[in-house]
């Protein structure tokens, strides 16, 4: 199994590669630090990362229309506490893997702007900060792993005010997937501090539920994205659409890197699973 360390290195090598530049790790100060961080957390939980079994290898990220037997219009509309009673067990994720409850009660609103240039690349930003569309129910856990006793895991349930809204972001995302787009992307915060990100597309995850995208981020102070002496926060984000609820997981580093392509597809596949049991009643 790859490290997780040599995963995040590859998804920097592979975006400067399709850039056309050196592949090289990056610095930022602590304020660009702050601002990466609240712009690919979409709760106010503390950072997280993850580690487990690697996941086979399968199709690229969907968009399309609802999968058979998934949750659409006329479903039930989840409460927190719905949502709270879907997360995954401690019994359900599989050996080696334990949760504990998230301390956050609420779902992310932080605001980042893609600068002009980059203005394509919104959906992913809003899509990564939880900053629209609006959220209606939440619920979320912290998961860790014995695969890696320095990584952990933020698992989040959402519920969205508008189906159509999380439908169409999701599918804006997955269209600049298919384009290789944002690879590089560059951010403003409400206090004007810029951020400039490097994105890595992820296409191992199966299809899953109503549509599903990966994503591998290192992000920092733009003035320092050339400076190989100063290792990025980095993170691994992964999205399924079930209806108007989205599953998320998110991974960033503690003593190590992270890759969402370590937590097991038979995992993300059973939450999915049980929250579209949910969604039914």
């Amino acid at each position: 199994m790859r490290s997780a360390r040599t995963r995040l290195a590859y998804a920097a090598l592979a975006s400067s590669l399709l850039l056309g530049v050196s592949a090289c790790k990056f610095g930022s100060d602590d304020k660009d630090k702050k601002a990466g961080d609240a712009a690919v957390s979409a709760s106010s939980a503390p950072a997280a990362t993850a580690s487990g079994p690697s996941a086979p290898a399968s199709g690229p990220v969907s968009g399309g229309p609802a999968s058979p037997g998934s949750a659409g219009a006329g479903s039930k509309a989840l409460t927190s506490a719905d949502l709270k009673a879907a997360l995954l067990t401690q019994q359900e994720m599989g050996t080696g893997w334990t949760a504990k409850p998230n301390t956050s009660d609420v779902y992310g609103s932080i605001t980042m702007t893609a600068v002009p240039a980059n203005a394509q690349c919104q959906p992913l930003l809003d899509l990564m900060a939880g900053a629209k569309p609006a959220s209606a129910a939440y619920a979320g856990e912290i998961l860790t792993t014995t695969a890696d006793k320095h990584t952990s895991i933020s698992l989040d349930l959402v519920r969205f005010q508008s189906q159509d809204e999380i439908s169409k972001q999701l599918a804006a995302v997955a269209k600049l997937r298919d384009a290789h787009d944002c690879l590089e992307m560059t951010a403003t915060n409400t206090k004007g501090q810029k951020t400039e990100y490097q994105v890595m597309w992820g296409d191992h995850q199966p299809q899953m539920g109503d549509a599903s995208v990966w994503v591998s981020l290192l992000w920092g102070d733009p003035k320092n994205m050339a400076d190989p002496n100063h290792p990025e926060p980095s993170a691994s984000l992964q999205f399924v659409r079930v209806g108007p609820n989205l599953v998320k997981y998110d991974g960033r580093p503690e003593s190590t890197s992270y890759s969402a392509e370590f937590v097991p597809d038979a995992q993300v596949k059973a939450q999915v699973d049980k929250l579209t049991a949910a969604t039914r009643g």
